[in-house]
């Protein structure tokens, strides 16, 4: 998958900061566009280093004729604690296949401490249901993470049974690959190959992602306008926030909403026929109040907000709130009344249901007026 820097407080719109995906990915922007990292998928997997191990049997080295995978995590990450449930499901399925997955944390800038990986790995039990080392010095984290230039967390490695590197990334996007590992199934070939093309986008997308923060920066919206079709055109079947900004720039910065509108239409039937995020995205900034569309079709809004909720099985809080305030829009408070009501009962963060309450109460005035009159 094409990892996506941040860009979101650039392309952002009064009511809507476009998504972005913190995956791991390279930390900076190598000086030479076709240069791979020291490590990468079909490499040997280097040695491992640890002090201690937290939970689970000690693993001296990675023994050929059996899978690992090897998990970056920290106590203060989310996403790594909210993989650890998918983790030790992983461990369970596979256990009697002989795989061992280790999850590895590490000292750091943000206060990671041996003393809090302890507290943690006993507060949550089963939960982990894996092994848990703690790194020696970052040994293992230099080893791995460092040299395939990875520079966020949760980061996984899956090592197949001849020691090589099968997989590099998300732990939470490993499940077919390390099913194909462990019943070796795995082209380790073919894996590499894919690996190096990505990384070869990953590299040319940070050249063109600098020129494009550079071009918000500067207002220069023709020159953002061009990154962003670079953008698209290098990976075209993950390019949805290059999506996003392509639309935004056309619709609410160049004010060429036709264009936009037109875009859109055309991405409708591939890049985000099944992106919810991106439909959604679409619907808020056709209604933005401040640097939203001048010419707003709500009807387009209304499409894209209506199909991006049924992707989430009408169960996404913010996605309703888009669907209610489009209906609102419309002039069908009772509508936006019913969504609304739905979409601040499945909210849980404080804030939002804040915000989704002071909507409600703007929806239900508007249609007792509406009855009223």
């Amino acid at each position: 998958m094409l990892s996506r820097f941040a860009i979101g407080a650039l392309l952002s719109t009064a009511a809507f900061v476009p998504f972005v995906n913190a995956a791991s990915a390279p930390s900076a922007i190598r000086a030479e566009e076709d240069k791979l990292p020291a490590l990468v998928v079909g490499s040997d997997a280097p040695a491992i280093s640890i002090e201690k191990w937290v939970k689970g049997t000690p693993v001296a080295s990675l023994e050929k004729g059996k899978v690992y995978v090897v998990e970056f995590w920290a106590t203060w990450c989310g996403p790594c604690i909210r993989g650890m449930p998918h983790l030790s499901e992983l461990q369970k399925k596979y256990a009697a296949q002989g795989l061992t997955i280790i999850g590895v944390s590490s000292t750091d800038s943000r206060g990671n401490t041996l003393e809090a990986t302890e507290k943690m790995v006993a507060e949550k039990g089963d939960v982990m249901s894996y092994t848990v080392a703690w790194d020696m010095e970052r040994k293992t984290n230099e080893a791995f993470m460092a040299a395939a230039e990875q520079g966020g967390i949760p980061c996984a490695f899956i090592v197949d049974h001849n020691g090589k590197i099968a997989y590099i990334g998300h732990p939470m996007s490993m499940d077919k690959t390390l099913d194909d590992v462990v019943n070796k199934k795995h082209d380790i070939t073919a894996l590499a190959s894919q690996y190096k093309k990505k990384a070869e986008i990953e590299a040319k997308s940070a050249v063109l992602q600098q020129a494009l923060n550079e071009a918000f920066e500067g207002e220069d919206w023709p020159k953002a306008l061009e990154s962003a079709e670079k953008l698209i055109a290098l990976d075209p079947a993950e390019s949805g926030q290059y999506v996003y900004a392509k639309f935004m720039i056309l619709g609410a910065k160049m004010k060429e909403t036709d264009k936009a509108y037109a875009f859109a239409a055309e991405m409708r039937k591939t890049v985000a026929k099944e992106d919810a995020q991106l439909l959604n995205a679409f619907a808020r900034t056709v209604i933005a109040e401040e640097d939203g569309f001048e010419k707003k079709d709500l009807d387009f809004a209304l499409s894209c907000a209506t199909e991006a909720s049924k992707l989430k099985k009408d169960a996404e809080p913010a996605f309703l709130d888009t669907l209610a305030r489009v209906h609102f829009l419309k002039g069908d408070a009772k509508k936006a009344v019913e969504f609304q009501t739905k979409a601040l009962e499945l909210a849980t963060d404080k804030r939002m249901k804040a915000g989704l309450q002071r909507s409600l109460d703007e929806y239900k005035a508007a249609a007792e007026k509406k009855v009223g009159g």
